[in-house]
């Protein structure tokens, strides 16, 4: 079972394209780890936690997106190695 995935993996769990999953990092609705690396682009290394990818998925299909909303006008939020 993975705990993290990767963008494209993330999409394809959530049963949306990777643009839908991008949109949703750069807003900051979703959190997620951006790995040490060379790359740029869509060829950052970002993980985003199983966990908070079910949460997030739940909060959005059961209509209780208030907090989403309020973070919607907010930074990405990018968790730490040590989070």
């Amino acid at each position: 079972d993975k705990r993290a995935f990767t963008v494209k993996e993330a999409a394809d769990y959530a049963c949306v394209g990777r643009s839908t999953i991008e949109n949703w990092l750069v807003r900051g609705l979703l959190p997620y780890e951006e790995l040490p690396g060379t790359g740029a682009g869509k060829y950052r290394f970002r993980r985003i936690r199983k966990r908070d990818l079910d949460e997030f998925l739940d909060r959005l299909y059961t209509g209780n997106d208030s907090a989403d909303r309020e973070k919607s006008n907010s930074k990405p939020i990018i968790l730490t190695r040590n989070s």
